[in-house]
């Protein structure tokens, strides 16, 4: 009786251990602690991730730092969508770029492309972006700066020396990238969309109709050498985070069509703006489909709010604006379109840590699950060969 009483006592003292396995965990003091691990967060992008019209003074909002004369690095507009993610999930800029404690690394300006970021990550993708991006004075003088502050030792410059370790105090993107916890990218509108507009559309005289169809042949023509282009350096990218930083929250933010209405003239209502959006598409799903490939979250601004104004414009009336402010905002999301991609963003992020949360809940349980019975087994075990003994 007694040594019923003695097994009893042991299988009660088991299942009131196993019972604990149901009580709900506690919550965490901070949900958001794991993407303030490592640098935080990495937002690599063109003008739509740094924030063009975001802001009202986006021109002059940029990272402080006391390197004279370059002062156009490494920009953060207030409104940006970089700037609202952050700030909804804790993390923050530093005032200074040599700041190692900050949490937020926008690595975005104009026209910064997937082969501009190759560049800085040394990584050879069998072309230099010399026929556009650094034949352009200030653009060629921002990428020297770019390689000094954030390069590698593996990046070179223009004239092939190496370029990374004149300031020794600005980890390169490698090293950003690999300690990320939470990276969007945002490149290819460049590559593409951009190239194709400088060398394409902008060369076309809308004045005589009698020459549209062939500068519109032109126009794709190029629009397919630049994809294709794209469409390699792309995964390039993104294969150094998955090899480097497996562990990390990327998202894949797709690009917008602001003047997919427009037309060719005022007077002459052949519907090119239709002809951006199908490139406009075509980015889009190969991002999506480089998110499924790799594991990643896609985010679509497709239908983020943009200049009301752009949708009733044409693009010979566009092109011959003479201000580069007013030529810029109409290319960009407005305030609240930028407030749009950070809520997608964020929605995303969200969804990802919920799922993380609840996969990594299960996986303890049955881990615990396991362990319990693998203990109970052992001292049922043990009691049968006591009681046979």
């Amino acid at each position: 009786m007694k040594r019923l009483s003695k097994i009893l006592a042991v299988l009660l003292a088991v299942l009131m251990a196993g019972s604990l396995l149901f009580v709900p965990a506690i919550a965490e003091d901070d949900p958001y602690a794991s993407l303030k691990e490592g640098i935080g967060y990495v937002a690599i992008g063109d003008s739509f991730t740094r924030g063009y019209g975001a802001g009202d003074n986006w021109q002059d909002q940029i990272y402080e730092n006391e390197y004279p004369g370059e002062r156009d690095n490494c920009r953060n507009v207030d409104g940006s969508y970089p700037n609202r993610v952050a700030e909804h999930f804790g993390l923050y800029a530093p005032d200074d770029i040599r700041d190692m404690d900050a949490k937020l690394w926008p690595l975005a300006h104009d026209a910064v492309s997937t082969a501009y970021m190759l560049d800085l990550l040394g990584i050879d993708d069998g072309f230099r972006d010399d026929e556009f991006t650094y034949n352009d004075g200030s653009m060629k003088r921002r990428y020297a700066a770019d390689l000094t502050y954030f390069g590698d030792p593996q990046s070179l410059t223009l004239d092939g020396t190496a370029a990374y370790g004149q300031t020794g105090e600005i980890m390169s993107v490698r090293d950003m990238l690999k300690n990320a916890s939470l990276i969007t990218i945002g490149v290819g509108q460049t590559d593409v969309i951009y190239k194709t507009q400088i060398f394409g559309l902008n060369t076309m005289d809308l004045s005589d109709t009698a020459k549209i169809p062939e500068g519109v042949a032109h126009i794709l023509e190029l629009f397919n050498q630049y994809f294709d282009y794209w469409k390699g350096a792309y995964p390039l990218l993104l294969d150094f985070i998955k090899e480097n930083n497996p562990d990390a929250k990327v998202v894949l933010v797709g690009t917008l069509n602001p003047i997919k209405d427009a037309t060719a003239t005022d007077d002459i209502a052949i519907p090119i703006g239709n002809l951006i959006n199908f490139m406009m598409d075509s980015i889009n799903g190969y991002t999506q489909a480089c998110a499924l490939k790799y594991g990643y979250t896609y985010v679509d601004i497709s239908d983020v709010e943009t200049p009301a104004a752009a949708t009733t414009m044409s693009i010979g009336h566009i092109l011959s604006i003479s201000d580069p402010i007013e030529y810029a905002l109409i290319a960009h999301p407005t305030q609240k379109g930028y407030q749009q991609i950070a809520e997608k963003i964020i929605a995303a992020v969200e969804k990802d840590l919920k799922q993380d949360s609840v996969t990594g809940k299960i996986k303890a349980f049955f881990v615990t699950l396991i362990e319990w019975f693998k203990s109970l087994f052992a001292k049922i075990t043990g009691m049968f060969s006591s009681i046979g003994g």
